[in-house]
């Protein structure tokens, strides 16, 4: 990991990372992700990140992380993970969120005009006060033949073919994985996560 990123408007104290052991799925520690509510005008943001990679047309791309969403709010619109290209104005690439319902969701971050995939139909809620495995498929193109698929706990919750990069050359090179944004403009969510592993191959 190769760095934080942390952005409220109500100042960096009310958004932190930290590791913790207050809670952790194996080994002593976790990842603490906390961010304030969205005010309207700046992202709020608690997360990691990871640059250097290279992830181009035609690759898969496979994710695995456990996540812990503390219960007592209402999380539609909080980001979990983000794979982006840096080398794009506002650097676009494939987010993970929860959608109206809590379910899982999944956009082409700052390129407006990309299909947003959904959950599929009877898809369960993200869980909330207990480790979840999440695993996320790409199949990265910018046309018709890309594909993502998204699990939880080894249930398939999301399937969609479309567009999975902005452009035919772009290169995914950063992933974040946290709050990566909370937009939800009443609460500030509290995430965990540990034992997070990325690859080209299945995982």
């Amino acid at each position: 990991w190769q760095g934080l990123e942390i952005e409220s408007a109500t100042g960096l104290a009310s958004n932190w990372v930290t590791l913790t052991t207050e809670r952790a799925h194996t080994g002593t520690n976790a990842l603490k992700c906390v961010a304030a509510p969205f005010d309207g005008r700046r992202a709020s943001e608690a997360d990691i990140e990871r640059e250097g990679l290279r992830f181009v047309k035609g690759d898969d791309v496979w994710f695995s992380g456990w996540f812990w969403l503390e219960g007592g709010t209402e999380s539609s619109s909080i980001f979990l993970w983000d794979l982006e290209s840096t080398s794009l104005r506002n650097t676009p690439g494939r987010r993970l969120f929860l959608q109206n319902g809590e379910m899982v969701a999944s956009d082409l971050g700052k390129w407006w005009t990309a299909k947003k995939f959904r959950a599929v139909a009877g898809a369960p809620k993200f869980p909330k006060d207990k480790w979840v495995e999440v695993k996320i498929h790409l199949r990265l193109s910018d046309g018709a033949d890309g594909r993502m698929q998204v699990w939880q706990d080894g249930v398939k919750v999301l399937d969609e073919a479309g567009k999975t990069l902005p452009r035919a050359r772009t290169v995914y090179d950063r992933m974040q994985v946290g709050l990566t944004a909370n937009s939800g403009r009443s609460q500030a969510q509290t995430l965990f996560v540990d034992d997070v592993a990325l690859s080209n191959r299945p995982l």
